[in-house]
């Protein structure tokens, strides 16, 4: 017999009573012994177990029991064979909450290096050939509203440019059209950026800088490679965690490609995808009977140019938000360098 509160559910007065189970009938009876009423035990709807919190017996037409003898109330469900559901367990269970929060930390930890880069991928390979094009063209002219100026390079020199690159023997890419386009970088620097659909925008600093010989070539195959294998979109969608799920599980990453050209803009390839693009380059070198340590040599020409222009911030004595701007600046904002990259390039064989 477990003491309760007896609610009939026409007033908000509380009745002090007994519940006891009797051939198979949960039974109320008042302070003086008398049956209020008495119900099946199938009838009934028992709360899940709060560990402070009362627990609940709600008859059919919507009156209750209210109980806090949890210790009484639990030989008594026990008694009538009743079992609690596992998720009420897992509440009253430290060892389990405990588990439970490490397998989110787990599945988090493997949804962020595994599951969310898989995704960005197979988002990234929906996406039409016209659709990506048309997202190169877009960002092209965010890149033309006041972040690169028309470029002033002779067009001798840019055609000579475009033609060694379309002579370059290069793996079959029929989903993308390749055209080479030059702008005075200013705040970027010497740069090369690879836009979505084919288009690879070189900067007047980087062809002064490399010139148009097997330096420029490793470069532009290394800008070919982030095309061909989508890498940009990848980066962008890897970014838009949640918008890339939703997309891809939904079928429609129509407003995820609103963001694509801003983003790109914003964007720093992985080091993995620098790898392969290095790797693809050395391969193309290689099969023109190109040099690959011109890729190498065009990357420590562009690390010695930003360590050059990083001591002439210091000696002007610019602020630290200035200078911090110029490390961001150029070449090495989007397309992260180390020793390794070059040393890798180098011994490749």
């Amino acid at each position: 017999m477990v003491a309760a509160h007896y609610f009939d559910g026409r007033t908000s007065r509380a009745h002090p009573v007994e519940l006891y189970v009797r051939d198979g009938q949960a039974v109320l009876q008042d302070a003086g012994g008398d049956e209020l009423r008495h119900a099946p035990l199938a009838s009934l709807r028992v709360s899940e177990r709060i560990r402070r919190g009362p627990r609940l017996v709600t008859f059919d037409d919507g009156a209750y029991c209210e109980i806090t003898d949890h210790a009484g109330f639990d030989a008594m469900l026990a008694a009538t064979g009743h079992q609690e559901g596992w998720v009420s367990r897992a509440q009253n269970s430290w060892r389990l909450v405990g588990l439970s929060m490490l397998g989110l930390v787990l599945f988090v930890v493997i949804s962020y290096f595994y599951l969310l880069p898989w995704t960005a991928v197979l988002v990234a390979r929906t996406i039409p050939a016209s659709l990506e094009a048309q997202l190169g063209r877009t960002t092209l002219d965010s890149l033309d509203r006041g972040i690169v100026k028309p470029s002033t390079l002779p067009a001798a020199e840019q055609q000579r440019i475009r033609d060694n690159f379309a002579a370059l023997r290069r793996p079959a890419d029929p989903g993308h059209d390749y055209q080479i386009l030059f702008r005075h970088g200013g705040g970027i620097g010497a740069n090369a950026l690879a836009l979505p659909g084919g288009t690879i925008v070189v900067t007047d600093e980087l062809v002064k800088l490399l010139g148009t010989g097997p330096a420029m070539m490793g470069v532009l195959a290394h800008e070919a490679s982030h095309v061909t294998q989508r890498h940009g979109l990848q980066q962008v969608f890897q970014a838009s965690a949640v918008g890339a799920l939703t997309a891809y599980f939904l079928g429609d990453v129509s407003s995820l490609l609103a963001t694509v050209p801003t983003a790109m803009l914003a964007m720093r390839y992985s080091r993995d995808h620098e790898r392969e693009a290095d790797a693809f380059a050395v391969e193309v070198l290689r099969e023109n009977r190109l040099p690959p340590s011109a890729l190498a040599d065009a990357l420590q020409q562009l690390e010695d140019a930003h360590g050059a222009r990083r001591k002439r911030s210091d000696r002007a004595n610019r602020d630290s938000k200035e200078a911090e701007k110029d490390e961001e600046d150029g070449f090495f904002s989007t397309h992260p360098l180390t020793k390794e990259r070059i040393d890798a390039i180098r011994n490749a064989r």
